[in-house]
């Protein structure tokens, strides 16, 4: 088929797009000038990896092709959420976007009725906005998602077959997997072959009333609506009525903060005209916390922030040992975690054998620990650093982990491997640790504590000190006590370092009785 016009935008080792149009096999059959004028074909790239390439008879083909039209609606009106928003409301349970539809695509039995058609609205409702296949329309599209991380765009994809996808065609980018980009790698990309695009549609079909509401879309893209987009940041909602609705509830809940900490608070980082490259404390915070919170949940938490506001630069110590670590999805949940806080102890030369004063090395970093009371138990704590904050890690009394002095010495050490190795733009970290913020950033920063409090000399040396080889509760407990410990992450650890094997630590599990000091 002859090209009539082509496009490729940004870098194939990076993230591109590549638009074709070409004349319809077809001849228009079947569909109206809007669409048939708007066949043609396309790419997605990242790092590398043609996303669209496929076999069709085990011929491979570079492109995926289909009326475009539609694809360029999709990217259009969705644009806010589909490089803003990040959470599934349904649940936090995956690492990716990706995986998270397929955890989440059927809802829990045990729901009722009232439930499960809450639940496959929500799943729907996210899914139309951040997978490609939903602008398929009969089409045979990747199956790609996109979604914000926080100060990053994810791009992720799988291969889930569709109906209606013949046995002989398959995608042949290997996954599930995922990368995250920078929003401007993602958006500039992204903007400008739609730009192009909707010019040559707008020549070719001057009189089409889609093709000119797709120019409306695309100019409304381009007027800097940051507060728009914070609000889909702050992902406290299913549909665009409800985000909007509770972000301005939000901003009506601090209103009546003293305005420096009020501006500090919803102040951002690098933003262009297309997308917000950094983030604010508030929809950070607001974007890791339960889509149900509570007004008084809420302003304790800022009232935490308004606390730690400050106009001080951070500690020299910190600032020189914190940096922006990138989640390594392809290494087991916890190797990172152990990796990154066996650096710390060592440029701090925490070489003692006993376990590690997590208060002490807090005071020493000049981190600032609070104690919050919240009605949601299932926080832990709050990590918060920025420009206009100084370090802090308030801990939530209400939350069971947090009930004994093993229990809040591990929401410490939690807490700081948010502040040293998860900020954002602009150096800006505002994450409350729970069920709700990032799963693969909670499992690092478990893991991290983990072997912060429990070195693995000190783990070998507690270990010696029983009379025999660890196989019973009983046995772990007398070495979590040795280190300061809670009972699970103790068990977990050894698990881990190979101290004992799975089928033992099932076992142990199973047979363990907690008790209250545990």
């Amino acid at each position: 088929m002859p090209t009539r016009w082509e496009r490729l935008a940004g870098d194939t080792d990076i993230f591109a797009i590549k638009l074709a149009f070409m004349d319809d096999p077809d001849g228009g059959k079947g569909a109206d000038e809007d669409l048939w004028r708007s066949w043609g074909a396309f790419q997605i790239w990242v790092k590398g990896t043609n996303l669209c390439s496929h076999l069709e008879e085990s011929e491979r083909v570079d492109s995926v092709h289909w009326y475009l039209l539609p694809l360029l609606e999709w990217i259009a009106y969705s644009w806010d959420p589909l490089l803003h928003e990040e959470r599934l409301p349904c649940a936090n349970n995956a690492e990716d976007g990706w995986r998270a539809l397929l955890a989440n695509r059927f809802p829990s039995p045990a729901l009722s009725q009232e439930q499960e058609d809450g639940w496959d609205t929500w799943w729907h409702r996210w899914w139309s906005r951040h997978a490609i296949a939903a602008a398929s329309e009969g089409g045979l599209f990747p199956d790609v998602v996109f979604r914000r991380c926080r100060d990053s765009v994810e791009v992720s994809w799988g291969d889930t077959r569709s109906s209606g996808m013949p046995d002989h065609f398959s995608f042949t980018a290997a996954g599930p997997d995922a990368v995250r980009l920078s929003p401007q790698d993602v958006a500039v990309p992204l903007y400008d072959v739609l730009r192009a695009a909707a010019e040559y549609l707008a020549g070719a079909l001057p009189d089409s009333v889609r093709v000119r509401e797709l120019g409306r879309a695309l100019r409304r893209i381009d007027t800097n609506r940051l507060d728009g987009r914070l609000m889909w940041l702050a992902g406290a909602g299913t549909d665009h009525v409800a985000v909007k609705s509770r972000w301005r509830r939000l901003k009506r809940w601090y209103a009546e903060l003293p305005a420096p900490q009020k501006s500090a608070m919803f102040a951002t980082g690098g933003t262009s005209r297309i997308v917000v490259e950094g983030s604010c404390h508030a929809a950070l915070m607001f974007g890791s916390v339960s889509p149900d919170i509570t007004k008084a949940d809420m302003l304790v938490l800022a009232g935490a922030l308004v606390q730690l506001h400050t106009t001080d630069h951070e500690p020299e110590q910190l600032a020189s040992m914190s940096r922006t670590v990138p989640l390594d999805t392809g290494a087991a949940p916890w190797a990172q975690g152990y990796d990154l806080a066996e650096q710390v102890l060592a440029a701090l030369d925490e070489t003692e054998t006993t376990a590690p004063d997590i208060e002490r090395l807090l005071t020493r970093l000049g981190i600032e620990v609070l104690t919050i009371t919240l009605t949601d138990t299932s926080v832990r704590g709050l990590a918060v650093v920025g420009p206009h904050h100084r370090p802090g890690i308030a801990w939530n009394s209400t939350c069971s982990y947090n009930a004994n002095p093993a229990g809040r010495r591990f929401t410490l050490a939690h807490e700081l491997c948010h502040i040293l190795f998860d900020r954002e733009a602009g150096r800006r970290l505002a994450i409350v640790s729970g069920r709700w913020a990032p799963l693969g950033t909670e499992q690092r920063a478990n893991a991290f504590a983990a072997m912060l409090l429990m070195p693995t000399e000190t783990v070998r040396r507690a270990v010696s000190a029983q009379k025999g080889p660890i196989q019973t509760a009983v046995d772990v407990a007398a070495v979590a006590t040795r280190l300061g410990t809670g009972f699970v992450a103790t068990l977990r650890h050894l698990r881990n370092l190979s101290i004992i094997d799975e089928f033992d630590s099932e076992r142990i599990e199973a047979e363990y009785q907690p008790t209250i000091d545990d």
